[in-house]
């Protein structure tokens, strides 16, 4: 080791230290693109039958929002990681989030209020104020979706069906 490059650069060995030291928690707060097999599945109000028009249904990579014959597909799925929740949550909630790299237009939060078997929609609102690109963007995409006047599922306590 008497010849190792590390020992003879000092900045090299801060930035592996850093590195090492870095890895394990951007690995905690990376999010799986993929979502969990359990939160899978058709999800309704959990006042309704699980035959309501009215329904989210969850896959490996996107939410399918279904109301009639009206439905809307909501792709870039990612699962929030850990980082999501206060330091120290251990509980069993997770988050959906629908377009990550784009507006966000709905979020879902499962096992609710950690009661396992819930799930909560929250659609996003049109933002107001100064029209900034970013703004005018967002609240372009989140009005042309019209998700909570076209879904009545914002905010309500959802149930997840038994698979047929």
């Amino acid at each position: 080791m008497k010849n190792h490059p590390c020992r003879n650069h000092p900045r090299l060995s801060i930035a592996l230290l850093a590195c090492a030291w870095f890895a394990p928690i951007a690995g905690a707060l990376a999010a799986p693109a993929v979502v969990p097999p359990e939160f899978q599945g058709t999800w309704v109000s959990a006042k309704a039958a699980c035959e309501s028009p009215v329904r989210a249904r969850i896959g490996a990579d996107k939410l399918m929002l279904d109301s009639g014959s009206d439905s809307e597909a909501l792709g870039g799925i990612e699962m929030a990681g850990p980082g999501y929740f206060p330091p120290g949550y251990g509980g069993i909630m997770a988050v959906l989030i629908t377009e990550f790299d784009g507006e966000q237009p709905a979020m879902v939060t499962f096992n609710v209020g950690e009661k396992k078997g819930t799930a909560v929609i929250e659609f996003s609102p049109v933002m107001p104020g100064k029209a900034t690109p970013l703004l005018a963007k967002y609240n372009a995409r989140i009005s042309k979706l019209n998700l909570a006047a076209r879904f009545p599922l914002n905010k309500v306590t959802l149930k997840r069906c038994a698979a047929r």
